[in-house]
């Protein structure tokens, strides 16, 4: 909390030493608001995929089929949960709380962490509660949704009220009118004891079937985490698919590639998470680029434009990591290797022109080269698509050769290289328009320079692609 603190009041500073510009319209506290709500969606559906209680196969096998107490035996694993839901909490509540005054004060800081701490610590034995009715099955859905709406709203609210000449908000953020942070931090604690005895008075009601296997699942991500491989990790946090509503016929399938493209299409439109993710994509650079402070930083609104756009790359990205993971389904088809990953970069590229043009456009909004920022934002796409089939078809970790002694246990030695496979071509296309908001008012030859630029490193990204063998 110290580290994040110094880093908050540290981009305070820079910020308050930079003049204000006119589009930067949301306040900081909106944006901190808005952090906040996807950090506690994102745990909430951690917790939701995790159990949040959940029981290792040893214990599943040897204790839970005796007819004893369960409390007991599963008491432990409720505390665990509670004290780490409620120590991330207290982490990412610190910038928050700083960003809302205009002058923070230590108690108000404090007790702000203890009502988010106790807050959170309520949410998670309320979800064991759920899970011991058996009703946590849509909290991801849910948790996904909101964060969506979240950072969507925002993005939209700023690029409106940009839209309309509405007067900037000076400052990092507003002074609030004296809230009772000490009622609420009563009110947070009584409902934090209360839901955590619920929460423990019905540990015996957990079923041991959805324990046994809610304990499979933390084992697989523990080790996917320890082994620092994201690609198991997700597919060890990812949500069961579900069959389609209906039949879809393809009529304009004609050929083996045109199937290629078809299955691309039919895993984004399938999945209402891949639309989410890429939603949030197009958002996150427009966030920053209307908030108050942040706008002011041209180094702050690229970095979210790298987040976002990668965000997208990666929901785009699913078909090649399927194809990576099963390589017989790409052999059945009458096509060289080759041409099979050029043609993954297809459905990359038209949607990525699209999330990319459109963050583009209302990033340059109220500058009066609007169809210029959108052309840089298009011109963009080319490197990301590539980047999104780059890191699907990444190697899997080699345990073969030497390991390294970290602090989280050997780990391979290429393993660096590996997680930043994709997303490096993917920043590296992106130079051009980190440049270009450094510049502020760029010119129309910007945009062939950074679509030249996207190709060459787009080619570079699918010419290193390689499908395992």
């Amino acid at each position: 909390m110290a580290v994040v603190g110094g880093t908050v009041s540290s981009l305070r500073e820079q910020i308050a030493a930079r003049p204000a510009t006119g589009t930067a319209v949301l306040p900081g506290a909106v944006t901190s608001l808005v952090a906040a709500v996807l950090v506690v969606a994102g745990l909430a559906w951690v917790l939701a995929r995790l159990g949040p209680v959940s029981a290792t196969p040893a214990a599943a096998a040897w204790w839970l089929p005796l007819p004893a107490d369960r409390r007991g035996l599963l008491r432990g694993e409720l505390v665990r949960v509670v004290l780490v839901s409620a120590t991330a909490a207290a982490l990412v509540v610190v910038p928050v709380l700083l960003a809302v005054p205009v002058t923070p004060a230590a108690v108000d800081v404090l007790v702000g962490v203890a009502t988010a701490a106790l807050l959170t610590a309520a949410g998670a034995g309320l979800l064991v509660v759920l899970q011991a009715a058996g009703r946590g099955h849509r909290l991801p859905t849910v948790a996904g949704a909101l964060a969506c709406v979240a950072v969507v709203g925002a993005a939209l609210t700023g690029a409106v009220l940009a839209a309309v000449d509405a007067a900037p908000v000076t400052g990092w953020a507003v002074q609030p009118a004296g809230t009772p942070l000490v009622g609420a931090a009563v009110v947070a604690a009584v409902l934090a004891v209360l839901a955590v005895v619920a929460a423990d008075r019905r540990l015996d009601r957990l079923r041991a079937g959805d324990l046994r296997a809610r304990g499979e699942i933390v084992q697989y991500a523990t080790a996917s985490t320890f082994s620092m491989d994201t690609r198991e990790l997700g597919r060890a946090l990812a949500s069961s698919p579900r069959p389609p509503r209906r039949a879809r016929r393809w009529r304009r399938v004609s050929g083996a590639p045109t199937a290629v493209l078809a299955a691309d299409l039919a895993v984004l439109t399938r999945s209402p998470w891949r639309w989410g993710q890429l939603a949030v994509g197009a958002a996150l650079p427009v966030l920053a680029a209307r908030t108050s402070g942040l706008g002011d930083l041209p180094a702050l609104v690229a970095v979210a434009a790298v987040l976002g756009w990668a965000l997208a790359a990666v929901a785009l990205g699913e078909p090649s990591r399927r194809a990576q993971a099963s390589p017989a389904l790409d052999r059945v088809l009458p096509l060289s290797a080759d041409v099979v990953v050029r043609l993954r970069v297809v459905v990359p590229l038209v949607v990525l022109v699209g999330v990319c043009g459109v963050s583009g456009a209302l990033i340059g909004q109220g500058t009066g080269a609007t169809a210029v920022w959108a052309g840089l934002g298009v011109a963009v796409a080319p490197a990301w698509a590539g980047a999104a089939v780059r890191g699907g078809y990444r190697p899997e970790l080699d345990w073969s050769g030497p390991v390294v002694a970290t602090p989280m246990g050997a780990v391979p030695t290429g393993v660096g290289q590996t997680l930043v496979r994709g997303l490096d071509l993917g920043v590296v296309g992106t130079v051009p328009f980190g440049l270009a908001l450094l510049v502020g008012t760029p010119s129309a030859l910007w945009v062939p320079a950074q679509l030249a630029w996207a190709l060459a490193v787009g080619a570079l990204a699918v010419g290193t692609a390689r499908p395992r063998d």
